[in-house]
């Protein structure tokens, strides 16, 4: 679905922007109610809407042909993580920039860099017009049939119980919905998910041994604000990681809770990091994500890639 909008009179003078919204969400009411007239009240605005599984991906790359000056997520972390992975994927000669509106469950990206869907907000960000330099993720993993591929995230890619989360999600109808869906399935992923055996490795620290949750972040938290690395800012050159080794499962629980409230969790089975490059491998076949979505399989490689992208923020 696409939806070219804007002043007639002004259209060449105004700033050309495309929003990628998730056709989806359950929040899509508000944003053509309320943030959309917001928007065609100050720009020359195109919309196009998501309609299957990558499509945000899709619309991000072909909107090469189209010459945006801006490209807005309007969805959650998946859709933010499509569309990133789409201007990447065709090699612009240069980026456009990227705006957010946040329009998911979670929104982990958006909290990080303190971006709501207060359409004042967004129209004021986009009218000053001074996006600032912003870090992302690199991966360097492989697919099912082990054929190394590249994939990009902002906020925080992970293994063990997110990618099972993920995975889990998957094989659920989507008629639940995606909030009862995301329930469910980390519920049952709670109580089935065996740790994963990996090998992760930097220049100066290597750990070999089981994990639940392996995460490197650019933002602050995932998983509907789980805070593993409150602290991390998206233009500071490095990865916060975060360990959780095989905690019991009950003590894990209570201590997801202390990451919902921003606390550092005390326990030797814990173990936070920093670095600019991982390096991740494992025995067995073990999924990758990033902002919800799948990206590959280990063997991985993770890395930073400093001030990559303008970001209204």
């Amino acid at each position: 679905m696409q939806i070219g909008l804007g002043s007639n009179k002004q259209t060449k003078s105004l700033l050309k922007l495309l929003v990628i919204l998730n056709g989806v969400s359950n929040k899509k009411k508000n944003f053509y109610s309320t943030i959309l007239p917001a928007l065609k009240a100050n720009f020359e605005v195109t919309v196009k809407e998501t309609v299957h599984s990558g499509h945000a991906l899709q619309l991000a790359a072909e909107s090469k042909i189209e010459n945006f000056e801006t490209i807005i997520s309007a969805g959650g972390d998946g859709t933010l993580n499509q569309v990133l992975n789409g201007l990447l994927s065709k090699g612009f000669d240069s980026l456009p920039k990227l705006g957010v509106i946040p329009l998911g469950s979670g929104n982990d990206f958006a909290g990080a860099i303190g971006l709501g869907s207060d359409p004042d907000q967004i129209v004021s960000l986009l009218k000053n017009d001074r996006p600032q330099l912003t870090d992302i993720g690199k991966i360097v993993c492989h697919d099912l049939l082990n054929k190394e591929v590249t994939k990009y995230f902002i906020n925080v890619a992970s293994i063990g119980m997110g990618p099972a989360t993920v995975l889990q999600m998957e094989k659920m109808p989507r008629w639940l919905g995606s909030n009862l869906r995301y329930m469910t399935a980390i519920l049952h992923t709670f109580f089935t998910h065996k740790a994963t055996d990996v090998k992760i490795q930097t220049d100066n620290w290597k750990w070999i041994g089981e994990a639940r949750v392996w995460a490197m972040a650019n933002g602050q938290s995932f998983g509907n604000k789980i805070f593993i690395a409150p602290f991390s800012k998206v233009d500071d050159g490095v990865l916060d990681a975060f360990l959780a080794s095989n905690v019991p499962l009950l003590k894990f629980l209570v201590y997801l809770q202390q990451l919902k409230s921003k606390k550092k969790i005390i326990d030797p089975k814990i173990q936070y990091h920093q670095g600019a490059l991982f390096t991740i491998q494992s025995s067995e076949q073990t999924a990758i994500e990033a902002e919800g979505e799948i990206q590959g399989y280990l063997p991985a490689r993770v890395e930073i890639l400093t001030k990559r992208i303008s970001i209204f923020r």
